[in-house]
């Protein structure tokens, strides 16, 4: 396709081109590996031997190019890995005349290869689909016309057109219409959701039934579906203790092998205990059965494996190196508000205590709360929309408090909104018998008592009980809200140890203490909590409302669904577990091969089936994470 014809799409074709590149090199690379066995076979055949040099080396050149040219250029660098290996055993054993050995070595070790990148494609395919979730087209609507036109070309603030069927380019509003969405693409879970005039969707999520008018809230870098994408992508370069263990481990551990290698071939046979060739293809058998690819391949792909299963579930992990504090957690605390609640409250009784109506104390209340995205601002304007109250009433030196409440000069009047701790703190008399609530205060009179109730989420209850079972047996609620609540909420989810009435450092302060016992998982809002869960061993940031890249959360519940948290510590300790089995499973047999190979009873080729072998069954291993 010439430049002209492409246009602006002349990235888009590049990368086509080199994919098409790709795949046509594989073609020819498997297509001369076929060749290589066939020369191979020849050179079998008695009655061609006095051709079989000639096609043993024509077997290694077009099965093995590659393999010997990176050796060499390894070995130039003094960089001793996997190939610097392979290229000495196959050449080793060429220029010892065992020429059939030599073509084994290239051929099984191109055989393990091409397993190896099929189940690694495999891994990479499932990444892929949970990051196939973002829409390149969006249908702008500019006056009484619809635009098709790139979805990174939309403005905060643009109107769109969103059809059945079509996926939610950006986050945004809906301003006209009504539909069903299915948010699986966001939260790991098909379900279908209702939604209409005034609500919020997210990107990636997939329009059902309605045609839709939206305002792009968020452009399409700042979106979720993009941020999801990204936190994925960058979650596979963070890498744990274990992962750069063993980064650290191939490094130090092949050039060790290298020199053992280099004296098995010329001490014994020095000292007389054999000749050069019998030690030297024993030195070889040494060198091939103890490349550690096994290990190199099979340790990043379980935590790549991992990262991609959990957020299957509905939770995005920002990196490897946070699984294992995951997986060794006994401990976890809940915020309330926003977490083991949905975060929505709403008023369920207004109690006067002075000379004001219920109406009046919903206005100064609104006057106070309107600019504020707290759950408590949230219910207070819900009421005043449902009762119709037209509220004029200005607010001056607004000043929000937080773990406290609000004030404000409202009208000329001092008012205060908030919490018992509030009241206290400006020295105002509480009276004894009052229920706990939020309060307005009128220039340091308590005028009423606002009692508000919250919504439990659905799944709650149930993910502690799923979290006990994973053996995690300490459970506390913390929050900032008073002791009844507390009580109140802890009993309904039994959560046994729960502490409130807390400042945002009084949870830091308890967590920290927590920390001290042990890994802790911390579960928040993302809103009032960034201290607590950048200072828990492994933060989770409710997905609702929180910004997804800048959370200092290790991890954000997409899904928003408590349950799924159980089945990721579930699926990180599996993850561990495979590793170490894998670790455990590579050196115990490698051990073995190259005790055999040192006492001469392992041939080479059965070493490079032991080392293919143990690479393909830890791979396999690593992969199955995502079932």
């Amino acid at each position: 396709m010439s430049k002209e014809k492409c246009g602006s799409e002349s990235h888009c074709c590049e990368g086509c081109h080199h994919h098409h590149r790709e795949k046509e090199n594989k073609t020819i690379e498997k297509a001369l590996y076929g060749i290589s066995i066939l020369l191979f076979l020849l050179g079998l055949i008695p009655a061609l031997s006095p051709y079989k040099v000639v096609f043993y080396l024509a077997c290694i050149v077009l099965a093995g190019h590659e393999l010997i040219l990176n050796g060499i250029k390894d070995m130039l660098h003094l960089n001793f890995e996997e190939d610097t290996l392979m290229t000495i055993a196959i050449i080793a054993a060429f220029v010892l005349g065992e020429f059939p050995e030599s073509c084994m070595v290239v051929l099984l070790f191109k055989l393990g290869e091409f397993l190896e990148e099929k189940a690694v494609e495999k891994s990479n395919q499932n990444i892929k689909e949970i990051v196939e979730i973002k829409a390149k087209t969006a249908n702008l609507l500019q006056g009484e016309k619809v635009n098709i036109v790139k979805v990174e070309t939309l403005k905060v603030g643009d109107t769109i057109l969103i059809k059945p069927g079509e996926m939610i380019p950006v986050d945004s509003s809906i301003i006209k219409g009504a539909s069903t969405v299915n948010t699986a693409n966001i939260t790991g879970e098909s379900r279908e959701t209702l939604v209409k005039e005034g609500d919020h969707i997210l990107s990636g999520t997939l329009n059902l039934t309605g045609a839709l008018t939206c305002l792009v809230e968020k452009d399409e870098k700042n979106s979720t579906a993009s941020q999801i994408v990204d936190l994925v992508y960058q979650a596979t370069n963070n890498k744990g203790k274990t992962e750069k263990l063993m980064t650290k481990f191939s490094k130090i551990y092949t050039p060790i092998v290298l020199c053992i290698a280099i004296i098995v071939a010329i001490v014994p046979p020095i000292i007389g205990q054999g000749d050069w060739k019998e030690w030297i293809l024993r030195a070889l058998v040494f060198l091939v059965a103890s490349c550690p690819c096994s290990i190199v391949i099979s340790v990043p792909l379980a935590f790549f494996s991992c990262i991609g299963a959990i957020s299957k579930k509905g939770m995005l992990i920002k990196g490897t190196k946070h699984i294992e504090a995951l997986a060794k957690a006994k401990q976890i605390a809940f915020d309330k508000t926003g977490t083991i609640t949905t975060g929505k409250m709403e008023i369920e009784q207004i109690m006067t205590l002075g000379s004001l109506e219920e109406e009046e104390i919903l206005t100064y209340a609104y006057a106070l709360e309107r600019n504020s995205n707290h759950p408590i601002s949230t219910a207070i304007a819900k009421e005043v929309e449902n009762r119709q109250i037209i509220s004029q009433k200005q607010v001056e030196k607004q000043e929000e408090i937080a773990g406290y409440g609000m004030k404000g000069i409202v009208e000329g009047k001092q008012v205060l909104l908030g919490n018992e701790k509030l009241v206290k703190k400006e020295n105002i008399e509480m009276p004894k018998e009052l229920e706990k609530a939020s309060y307005l205060v009128i220039d340091g009179k308590i005028e009423a008592s606002i009692i508000l109730k919250e919504e439990i989420r659905e799944d709650s209850k149930e993910a502690i009980k799923e979290l006990r079972k994973q053996q995690i047996e300490d459970i506390i609620l913390l929050t900032g809200d008073n002791q009844k609540n507390a009580e109140r909420i802890a009993n309904q989810v039994e959560i046994k140890e729960y502490e409130a009435s807390l400042l945002p450092q009084d949870k830091l302060e308890k967590v920290k203490i927590k920390k001290e016992k042990g890994e802790i998982i911390f579960v928040g809002d993302g809103i009032n909590d960034s201290p607590v869960l950048a200072e828990s061993s492994f933060g989770i940031s409710m997905g609702e409302g929180a910004e997804i890249a800048s959370s200092t959360a290790d991890a954000i519940l997409i899904s928003n669904h408590l349950s799924t948290i159980p089945k990721a510590i579930k699926i990180a300790r599996k993850t561990i577990f495979i590793i170490w089995s894998n670790i455990l499973f590579s050196l115990l047999l490698k051990a073995i091969v190259l005790t055999l190979g040192v006492l001469g009873i392992a041939p080479i080729w059965l070493a490079i089936v032991a080392d293919t072998g143990v690479s393909l069954l830890t791979v396999l291993n690593s992969v199955r994470i995502f079932k």
